[in-house]
């Protein structure tokens, strides 16, 4: 099913490229505390560990609007329903308090919860650790990659075609490579799921493969001549052919 996040390859969201010299990260202060804190909450306060799968999930939930507003409006809105859904906040208690109304009661607050968040967010923000534990270590506590016993069903060289089918929740799998074949051209070991991921679920890694498409197979006749364009995916998107 196509949704309204899935705009890779779509005709009708082609345009040019606005290109702004020394255009900075942040046009207001307050797109950046909304990624902060975005962050700060995907990477600390979820049940299956630091992850950026759910806010993505939350952003692709919000209205139709409010996703094609400013883009960190959307980092914004997503934020204020991945609090609800996690519990920190009651639907409706943020325009509350915008509007100068009391807070809601019977919210609970997870004191231990609350005193764990605050001493991650300090090491994050001020790291003292020994460079071999921010080399090694923390990329693995706090990253997407992981190891398995898992032999790879797929090699380099090999012709695939990625699955017809695509989950209603978040996926990594673009609608536009949906049905298509393609050939792998390299393989990048194994990572953690974001499908499961994004809605709380916890699952085995997977093996990822970056795998290459003919433009003429995305779009037939109206592809330019000799595109090709090359997605990581993983295992189980892929069927052989």
């Amino acid at each position: 099913m196509t949704t309204l996040a899935d705009m890779g390859g779509r005709a009708e969201f082609y345009g040019p490229v606005a290109h702004e010299p020394g255009e900075p990260a942040f046009h207001a202060d307050w797109e950046r505390r909304a990624f902060g804190c975005t962050v700060f909450v995907s990477g600390v306060l979820n049940p299956t560990g630091p992850d950026l799968d759910s806010a993505r999930w939350a952003m692709e939930q919000i209205s139709r609007e409010d996703y094609l507003a400013p883009y960190y409006w959307r980092w914004l809105r997503g934020l204020e329903l991945q609090l609800e859904q996690l519990g920190w906040l009651r639907s409706g208690e943020v325009q509350a308090r915008i509007d100068g109304e009391p807070s809601l009661p019977g919210r609970r607050v997870r004191k231990f919860q609350t005193a764990m968040a605050g001493t991650a967010l300090k090491l994050v923000a001020h790291p003292t650790l020994p460079r071999f534990m921010a080399a090694q270590v923390m990329p693995r506590l706090i990253g997407g990659r992981r190891t398995t016993i898992r032999r790879p069903r797929f090699k380099v060289g090999d012709a695939v075609r990625v699955r017809s089918v695509r989950i209603e929740t978040h996926t990594r799998q673009p609608g536009y490579v949906t049905g298509k074949p393609g050939t792998i051209v390299a393989a990048s070991g194994a990572a953690r799921f974001s499908d499961a991921r994004a809605v709380g679920r916890r699952s085995r890694p997977q093996h990822v493969y970056t795998v290459a498409f003919d433009g003429r197979d995305l779009w037939g006749e109206a592809a330019e001549p000799d595109t090709e364009v090359r997605i990581e995916l993983f295992e189980s998107y892929l069927e052989a052919r």
